[in-house]
């Protein structure tokens, strides 16, 4: 086991990347970022990183991209993508590419960091690792701490719409 799960970070948002970064450390994380695809993949090949939190557009190495790569080269990371696209095909479409989970980034920050940190929670889970302890920080989230998605619309016919 780990004493403490590290992640990469790779996104092409500079703030984007220190702000999440900073988030992560908050809560126990061993977090190393890279500014952009390339700069990524140079800093998953290194090694020691089970882990990586990946923007899906980037303009040197998009995520899907880079999920390709990995595989090419057999590098064993888990890839948690996420995107500020609308494209509901998205998450499907990454996932089938091999990503280890989806999150878009158009949740409101407290729900986006809340499933954040439980994805990471449940990947490290799935790799047999130990996620560090919770931060004195996360009962100031302004979201409860099992968040139900809400669809606008029946999942299947007859279903009723929640109000």
């Amino acid at each position: 086991m780990s004493a403490s799960p590290r992640i990469a970070l790779i996104d092409d948002d500079r703030i984007w990347l220190e702000t999440l970064a900073e988030y992560l450390r908050d809560r126990g994380y061993g977090v190393e970022t890279a500014l952009g695809g390339r700069r990524g993949l140079g800093l998953l090949e290194r090694g020691g990183i089970r882990l990586a939190v990946v923007d899906f557009h980037m303009p040197d190495l998009d995520g899907v991209e880079l999920l390709r790569h990995l595989r090419r080269r057999r590098l064993d990371v888990d890839v948690l993508l996420m995107s500020s696209d609308d494209d509901p095909a998205l998450p499907v479409r990454v996932l089938r590419e091999g990503a280890a989970a989806f999150l878009s980034k158009n949740a409101a920050p407290g729900l986006l960091l809340r499933s954040l940190t439980q994805t990471l929670s449940a990947v490290f889970a799935e790799m047999a690792l130990r996620p560090p302890a919770r931060s004195r920080w996360d009962r100031f989230l302004p979201v409860p701490r099992r968040a139900e998605p809400w669809l606008p619309m029946p999942l299947r016919p007859g279903e009723s719409e929640r109000n």
